[in-house]
C-alpha cells in the first residue's frame, strides 16, 4: 500500500502495481520512445479507410470496431486533430468529422454505425465522412442495401469501391442540415 508521503517522492510514471495490466499500459504510453515504437510496429497499416475520406490535421476520427489500434495509429501518422476508437457504436458518440469502421460483417451492424456516425458527424465543425469496409461472402449484396439506407439517413455522395478481392469500402458524406424555412 502507498502512502501519500510516497506518492509526493515518485512520479505517476513510477508508481506500478504488477498486477494492474491498466498501470503497466499507463507506464508503457508515458515513455514517447515506445509510443513511436508501438506505432511503427502496427500490424496493419489501415491507412486506407482514412484515405478513402481524405482525413487531415483539422479532422476528428471515430474508430468503429475491427482494428481499432491500427487505424489510431494511422490517425496519429497522418497528424489528425484527436482519434478515438470504440469497439461497438456508441448511442452517444463524441463528435467527429470521420468515422471509419474497418470490419463490417452485416447490414445491421452497418446500421448501426451509420445512426452512430451521423450523431457524432452532425456534432463535427465541418463536413462529416463516413468510411466502411465491408467484409464476407455477400458483399456486393450488402453494399447495395447499405447505400440505399445510407441515402436515407442523410448521407450525400455515397460510393462503392471494390479492393482486396471481395472487401468494398463504402463511404459517404453526411450532407448539410439547412435550416427549416
Amino acid at each position: 500500500m502507498l502512502s501519500s508521503a510516497h506518492v509526493t517522492q515518485a512520479s505517476k510514471a513510477e508508481i506500478v502495481d504488477e498486477h494492474s495490466p491498466t498501470d503497466k499500459a499507463m507506464t508503457l504510453l508515458s515513455r514517447p520512445a515506445r509510443i513511436h515504437h508501438i506505432i511503427r510496429q502496427s500490424s496493419e497499416d489501415d491507412g486506407g479507410l482514412l484515405d478513402e475520406v481524405a482525413a487531415s490535421t483539422e479532422d476528428r476520427v471515430l474508430v468503429v470496431g475491427g482494428t481499432t489500434a491500427d487505424l489510431l495509429c494511422a490517425s496519429v501518422r497522418r497528424g489528425c486533430r484527436s482519434a478515438i476508437g470504440v469497439s461497438k457504436a456508441p448511442l452517444h458518440p463524441e463528435a467527429a468529422e470521420v468515422v471509419v469502421a474497418p470490419r463490417v460483417a452485416s447490414l445491421d451492424q452497418a446500421t448501426e454505425i451509420a445512426f452512430c456516425a451521423r450523431k457524432a458527424l452532425s456534432h463535427g465543425t465541418h463536413e462529416g465522412r463516413l468510411a466502411m469496409r465491408l467484409l464476407g461472402i455477400k458483399t456486393v449484396s450488402l453494399a447495395g442495401g447499405l447505400v440505399r439506407q445510407l441515402k436515407a439517413l442523410g448521407y450525400a455522395r455515397v460510393h462503392l469501391r471494390r479492393t482486396r478481392g471481395d472487401t468494398i469500402v463504402v463511404t459517404g458524406r453526411l450532407a448539410t442540415l439547412s435550416p427549416a424555412a
